[in-house]
């Protein structure tokens, strides 16, 4: 399947159709995470007071899932925004399985495509194993993915189509603890990322 030929990833109307169907599912998944928070106080009210035993494991784990959809569902605006910004690109080939099964995907730096290349990594937070990113790498079934960012920075990364849509970033990129990126980016990307929503130096 051809990559778009838009300005930005955004503009092309299956972009946006694969968009609104992952801000969809996450929107669901987040309330279904929130109802399962009822059904447990119901079950707890109904049984005797000894299945707390049980049911106290069940609910850390329901804290824990509605943690990860939480993040999903903050995280719909920031893939929007970096699609606004970055056109597809194809890389056949990017994503690979880390030592630590975690999904690397890597692409050339834009400063220096030829020579240099720039890896961001997805799946190191417990239950990734079981996301599609993880799985199909792991299994080989993922070939080409698109790429809609700077991989210095972040980006968006998807099965051709667009389908799976998923954000990776490095994490100087966009966490404030630690120092901005500051060398070897042009001032263009650099104001393209800091649009894209990125930590820059």
């Amino acid at each position: 399947m051809n990559v778009p030929l838009t300005k930005t990833a955004y503009e092309d109307p299956a972009t946006r159709a694969a968009w609104r169907r992952a801000a969809v599912s996450r929107l669901c998944a987040f309330l279904l995470s929130l109802a399962s928070f009822v059904i447990w106080l119901y079950v707890v009210l109904l049984t005797p007071v000894w299945t707390l035993w049980v049911l106290m494991p069940v609910m850390f784990v329901l804290i824990h899932v509605a943690m990860l959809t939480t993040v999903k569902v903050s995280g719909i605006l920031s893939l929007r925004r970096v699609l606004r910004v970055y056109p597809w690109r194809s890389f056949p080939g990017a994503a690979s399985t880390a030592q630590n099964g975690t999904t690397r995907f890597s692409f050339p730096d834009p400063e220096h495509p030829a020579g240099r290349h720039v890896s961001l990594a997805y799946g190191n937070w417990l239950g990734s194993g079981y996301t599609f990113w993880i799985r199909k790498v792991r299994s080989g079934e993922v070939g080409e993915v698109w790429f809609a960012g700077d991989p210095r920075f972040l980006g968006v990364v998807a099965v051709p189509g667009p389908r799976r849509l998923v954000r990776v970033a490095q994490r100087e990129a966009v966490d404030s603890r630690m120092p901005a990126r500051r060398r070897g980016v042009g001032q263009e990307a650099r104001e393209r990322a800091r649009a894209a929503g990125a930590r820059v130096g």
